[in-house]
């Protein structure tokens, strides 16, 4: 983008956080670069390319279908072709040396890129091996990546690359969003009127950035606030000394931008809401659950009691229902004056089915809790050698479609049907000096031939397996339940995948929605969906297990994502008298051992905790989340299991 139509820096409005942490990264490129998120049209965009203005440095935008050449360089094509000599072509990350390399929307750039352009930066340099090269280039650059969290987020191994992260505000008031409309429809009548107007408040910053580096290499941090740097990334949990070191750099560019040549305590403190906020997740894994079940405020599921309250309430003669208020109470949370009869229904099933044909009198037909907030889904299922096809906007796959992005070139011992040119190219440029002229530029032979590899996005498989028995129906639990699956099927809904659902109440499995993409017709099956009866847990995991072989008989790239939902009171036994426990887990270990990616949702929530569902969810290699969990839960994060 031209300069004299870039937005000016010091006119954006309202992120004065975001514009001092851009000021640093200028002024000391050892901080590690800067991470901005964001949702979309908050200015991220704007602010990241309108600092280039602020420096002498160049601004490299690296673009989303960037191939590995493009970016590490490759082989010299003119001076092979002219010369039959192998020489190295420099790429976007050696141009970038000493500059500024602007990643936008950097959460979509393929992983393997972004974590090799890290590391060569964390390094110092940049090896290339490859066409018959092998050269080696100084890499020195201020990273800066911009991303909308909605459309995904990176790894913690890769947020820790980033030396500091900050969010764009989402400007509420009045005031400021009225000044922004202002600035920008100033800037849309006479843009060279607007960019004078600022052009002062710009080469002022220009200025003090210019000042604070020729300042920084004498800026001193004493010993006193490097155990002030350790004693906040300690508290912090962080993982590696990773932020202990760019907290120091990020404290030491504050102070040079302060004109001072040491480092003070509220240095150390402005760094720190810069460089750690993206290195606490421990914190949340370490801390202690909290005496109380009681579930956040936004969280509709039903409010529980802390376990000291319900260990007394045990001790206490249970309190008959009102016959004039229980219509009245009907629709809403059951509490300890109803238990007597949730406990009832969670007796032995012998108590309370006679006919098995007939419609249980406990069974009843839970709402859907449509509030509920569930996490995002993040799949790191990885790259597997096998090719997939389909259509959809969930995970990256290879395809031997000729769709997709063009991410790599290899050679091939089949016929070439997708013909990678430039590779191609590179492949027979060093030989045109040895080879007979046939008239054409270039000679080219079929073992220079190279066929393109491709990447695309299609949608998961989601198999739902939902425990229905009486036990799910008490305290409205089965209420939440639906909350979060109706949850999981919007995002599916969204991300173009397919579901299925399988229930498992009384004695059997029943396969209520065979896989399919239709959403709604799973959203009908789970609000029709009754609650009652025993519980059959072995039965249901293995009609999951027979309905996902039998799909992948018609399907063979079929990658599905197995979800039980459960509380793991398995108590329904069948015609061998087997431990229905045992049964359970047995099964459980053959899902685990076909590799089948499965998440356990744990819905147990009784005073006196049986832990089955974790054994589950360890038998099935499976991910393991309670339903209180989830409300805390930014992602659920699910990764490929392997078969042993």
């Amino acid at each position: 983008m031209r300069k004299e139509s870039l937005y000016p820096f010091a006119a954006v409005a309202g992120q004065e956080k975001v514009q001092r942490a851009l000021l640093l990264a200028l002024i000391n490129p050892r901080a590690g670069g800067l991470l901005i998120g964001g949702r979309k049209g908050t200015g991220k965009s704007v602010l990241a390319r309108g600092v280039a203005e602020l420096t002498a440095q160049k601004l490299l935008d690296l673009p989303l279908n960037a191939t590995e050449d493009m970016i590490f360089g490759s082989i010299d094509l003119e001076a092979a072709v002219q010369e039959g000599a192998r020489k190295f072509a420099p790429g976007i990350l050696a141009r970038a040396n000493g500059n500024i390399l602007y990643v936008d929307d950097i959460n979509l750039l393929r992983t393997e890129l972004l974590t090799a352009i890290l590391d060569a930066n964390i390094a110092g340099f940049n090896l290339v091996e490859r066409d018959g090269i092998s050269f080696s280039h100084p890499v020195a650059t201020t990273i800066i990546g911009t991303m909308n969290p909605e459309e995904g987020s990176l790894s913690s191994q890769l947020l820790d690359r980033f030396g500091m992260y900050v969010n764009t505000e989402d400007l509420t008031e009045t005031a400021p969003r009225q000044e922004i409309m202002r600035r920008q429809l100033d800037y849309s009548r006479d843009r060279a009127a607007f960019r004078a107007a600022y052009a002062g408040a710009n080469a002022k910053l220009a200025a003090q950035v210019a000042a604070a580096r020729q300042l920084l290499p004498q800026v001193e941090a004493s010993e006193a606030m490097m155990q002030l740097t350790a004693n906040l990334c300690s508290e912090a949990l962080c993982a590696g000394h990773r932020a202990d070191i760019y907290l120091l750099e990020t404290a030491r560019a504050l102070a040079a931008l302060a004109k001072r040549d040491y480092v003070l305590p509220q240095d150390v403190n402005e760094a720190a809401t810069f460089v750690l906020p993206h290195r606490m997740r421990q914190q949340e894994q370490q801390r202690p659950e909290p005496e109380s079940d009681q579930e956040p405020e936004n969280n509709t599921q039903d409010q529980e009691q802390p376990e000291d309250q319900e260990q007394q309430d045990q001790q206490l003669p249970p309190v008959p229902p009102d016959p004039d208020t229980q219509a009245e109470n009907q629709d809403e949370p059951q509490d300890d004056a109803n238990q007597n009869d949730q406990d009832q229904q969670e007796q032995p099933e012998e108590n309370q089915e006679h006919d098995p044909n007939a419609p249980a009198p406990e069974e009843q037909v839970s709402a859907i809790d449509r509030s509920l907030l569930m996490p995002k889904l993040l799949f790191d299922l990885g790259q597997d050698r096998k090719l997939r096809r389909g259509s959809g906007k969930r995970s990256l796959t290879k395809t031997d479609l000729k769709q997709g992005r063009y991410v790599r070139a290899a050679m091939t011992n089949q016929k070439v049907t997708d013909l990678a040119f430039d590779a191609t190219i590179r492949a027979a440029a060093p030989h045109q000096k040895w080879r007979p002229a046939n008239g054409c530029a270039i000679n080219i032979k079929e073992e220079d031939l190279r066929q393109k590899i491709r990447e695309k996005r299609i949608g998961s498989t989601f198999l739902f397996v939902v425990d229905a028995s009486g036990s799910m129906g008490a305290r409205e639990r089965m209420k939440a339940v639906k909350g979060a699956i109706f949850a999981l099927l919007q995002e599916a809904y969204q991300k173009r995948d397919r579901v299925g659902m399988i229930a498992f109440r009384r004695t059997k499995a029943e396969v209520l929605l065979p896989i399919t993409r239709s959403i709604d017709l799973a959203e009908k099956c789970l609000q029709d969906m009754p609650t009652g009866g025993k519980t059959p847990l072995a039965d249901g995991l293995a009609q999951a297990l027979l309905t996902l072989y039998n799909r992948n008989k018609q399907e063979e790239d079929l990658e599905p994502i197995l979800i039980l939902v459960t509380d793991g009171r398995a108590n329904a036994v069948d015609d061998s008298g087997k431990d229905p426990v045992d049964e359970a887990e047995n099964i459980a270990a053959k899902i685990g051992k076909a590799g089948i990616t499965s998440i356990v949702i744990d819905t147990e929530s009784d005073f006196i905790k049986l832990g089955v569902a974790r054994k589950i969810a360890t038998a099935m290699q499976a991910r393991y989340f309670s339903l209180k969990e989830l409300s805390r839960e930014k992602l659920i994060r699910i990764v490929r299991t392997t078969a042993s």
